[in-house]
């Protein structure tokens, strides 16, 4: 199975859109699943509102932030390289879906759905395993 197929189960089993991201990745953030899960579970549904951002595009902004950190407390020099990452992966959501807000996803002003969560999540997944090099 995998991590896109594994995020699509996690999320058919009741995890948010983030926890299903964050879940599918937590090896790769050296997070064990139960941390995963609940270190997620704020971000979905659009940071818990509609209005933030997609709960899929959360989850990779953590994984790839737990991915490439360098976890130094005292030099804490690789954001800017994070932050590109990160910019890159909301620029290839982005570009697939129209847009990285929950809200105007799931067409809730405009009636016109961009993206199912389903299929944020599968998109999600894709785009995180290709810049993780998977």
């Amino acid at each position: 199975m995998n991590r896109a197929e594994r995020a699509a189960e996690y999320h058919k089993k009741g995890y948010n859109c983030a926890q299903a991201i964050v879940c599918a990745f937590c090896d790769k953030a050296g997070l064990d699943e139960e941390t995963a899960f609940k270190v997620s579970e704020g971000l979905g549904l659009g940071v818990s509102d509609t209005y933030g951002t997609c709960g899929a595009v959360t989850g990779m902004a953590l994984i790839m932030g737990m991915a490439n950190s360098c976890g130094d407390l005292e030099a804490p020099v690789s954001k800017a390289d994070t932050y590109k990452k990160v910019r890159e992966l909301n620029d290839s959501f982005r570009k697939k879906n129209g847009s990285t807000i929950c809200r105007e996803l799931k067409g809730m002003d405009t009636g016109k759905v961009l993206r199912s969560c389903p299929g944020c999540i599968e998109d999600a997944a894709k785009i995180l395993s290709e810049k993780l090099g998977e």
